[in-house]
C-alpha cells in the first residue's frame, strides 16, 4: 500500500484535533503501517526553534508539520524521492526519509529535493489496525496527490482540494459511463 488516508467524517467529528481534516501519506512497514500527517503545521514551533531543539542544522524558514503522535521529539524530512544521500530511505514512488545534517545543508543551498516538509512524528498501526479503522469508515482511501506537498494555512484546505479532485473524477468516470 502507498495511498493516502482521508479523515472522514466520522474521524473529522472527534475530540481529537490531531486526525480532524487530516491526510497521510500511508505506506506499508514491516511491522504494519506507517505514514506521515502532511497537513497538521505545529503552532507553537518555528524553523529557528526547531533548528535549536533538534541540532540539525539551520533550517529554512518553513512551516513544521506534525507527522503524527509517535517520536515527536525526532525531526525528519519527508521528500520527493529524486533527492537521495546514503541517509536517505525511499518508503514509496512518491516519498522518502533523510534523517541528516547534509539534507538541510542541500535545501540551504538549492541542492535538495524538488519538494519536502519538516516533520516531528508519524502514524504508525500494527498489522490489521489500519485495514479495521478503514472498514469501520474512520478513514478513506484515494490516490496521490501532488496536493501533498502544499502548505496551507488551514489544515481542512489540503483536504477539501483532495475531495474535490476524487468528486470530479468520479463524477466524470459517471458521466462518460453513461456515453457508452
Amino acid at each position: 500500500m502507498s495511498e493516502l488516508l482521508i479523515a472522514t467524517n466520522l474521524t473529522n467529528n472527534t475530540q481529537h484535533d490531531l486526525w480532524r481534516f487530516a491526510v497521510i501519506h500511508a505506506f506499508d512497514h514491516e511491522m504494519g503501517s506507517m505514514g506521515f500527517i502532511m497537513n497538521q503545521p505545529v503552532a507553537n514551533l518555528d524553523h529557528k526553534r526547531i533548528s535549536e531543539l533538534y541540532s540539525v542544522g539551520y533550517l529554512p524558514r518553513t512551516r513544521i508539520f506534525c507527522g503524527g503522535p509517535i517520536l515527536t521529539d525526532r525531526c525528519t524530512i519527508v521528500h520527493t524521492p529524486e533527492y537521495r544521500t546514503a541517509d536517505t530511505r525511499v518508503l514509496t514512488d512518491q516519498l522518502a526519509i533523510t534523517f541528516s545534517k547534509k539534507i538541510v545543508q542541500d535545501i540551504n543551498q538549492g541542492k535538495g529535493p524538488k519538494r519536502y516538509k519538516i516533520m516531528l512524528g508519524f502514524c504508525k498501526w500494527e498489522q490489521g489496525q489500519l485495514t479495521a479503522e478503514i472498514t469501520r469508515r474512520q478513514w478513506q482511501t484515494t490516490d496521490y496527490s501532488e496536493l501533498i506537498w502544499s502548505s496551507y494555512k488551514n489544515k481542512d484546505k489540503m483536504w477539501r482540494r483532495i475531495i474535490e479532485r476524487d468528486s470530479r473524477s468520479a463524477s466524470d468516470n459517471f458521466l462518460q459511463s453513461l456515453e457508452h
